[in-house]
């Protein structure tokens, strides 16, 4: 029974998250923020997570194991998962979520949800015109034509979005956010093609604004030299070398 599997759980997980973040930025958009569907969101990211790593991983007590799950990308979510759920709300923070949900979901109605809970007739079996079919369709072709817009939408909200968010709280001396996160960045680049290009595409556009020739002439030499040694500190951050896993929230 579908109902009873793993997969079913990663996709109640999943549902929780959109169901979450929607009333939550309804709470937002209307003046009334309430931090109980971001936790909704955030638990049910942490089940769709944790069942791709059981699912992946198992569960094993020893040091080589621990790595293995410190150089999944899927493992990395999770952690945030975890600690945006404990953690006081960071609104952005679930841009990435619930894209990631929304395909996983379609894709589970579409293979599973569709088939068994609205099962074609014997006799319509070969007929391409049902509406379970073309449902079916449909939702292919549109997460298809979809994802990797989705992909580079996800990477560049994590790049220049989240992170610069979680900077401003440094004013109230939030560091284990930046901690966390830097190090769930430098993850990325190394395993999505979409995060090298979100932190490409920042840096020359950082470049072209900060630093001679093309930078205005009223912004003052030390700017450039201030953005160039962070530059190169962050390059060195992120050049430590992690194994490629499989995408992220999505169950073996």
């Amino acid at each position: 029974m579908f109902l009873q599997s793993l997969q079913f759980s990663w996709f109640v997980g999943h549902i929780l998250t959109l169901v979450g973040t929607l009333f939550y930025a309804i709470s937002l958009v209307t003046f009334h923020p309430s931090a109980k569907p971001y936790k909704i969101a955030y638990l049910g990211a942490s089940v769709s997570y944790g069942v791709v790593i059981y699912k992946t991983h198992g569960f094993e007590a020893s040091q080589t194991y621990a790595q293995r799950l410190m150089q999944d990308e899927n493992f990395q979510y999770l952690l945030l998962a975890l600690f945006w759920f404990f953690s006081q709300p960071v609104e952005v923070s679930l841009i990435p979520f619930a894209t990631f949900s929304l395909f996983h979901a379609l894709g589970y109605v579409r293979q599973q949800v569709i088939p068994t809970v609205f099962p074609v007739p014997r006799s319509n079996n070969a007929s391409p015109a049902t509406w379970q079919a073309r449902t079916q369709q449909r939702i292919k072709v549109w997460t298809d034509k979809n994802y990797g817009a989705a992909m580079r939408f996800v990477a560049t909200a994590e790049v220049t979005i989240i992170m610069p968010r979680l900077i401003l709280g440094l004013f109230k001396l939030r560091f284990m956010p930046i901690m966390l996160y830097s190090h769930f960045l430098r993850i990325r680049y190394h395993l999505s093609t979409y995060t090298r290009q979100a932190f490409t595409e920042l840096r020359v556009s950082l470049d072209h604004a900060l630093l001679p020739p093309t930078a205005h002439p009223s912004i003052p030499a030390i700017v450039g030299q201030v953005y160039t040694n962070l530059k190169a500190m962050a390059i060195k951050f992120g050049e430590s070398i992690v194994q490629r896993q499989p995408a992220p929230g999505q169950p073996q």
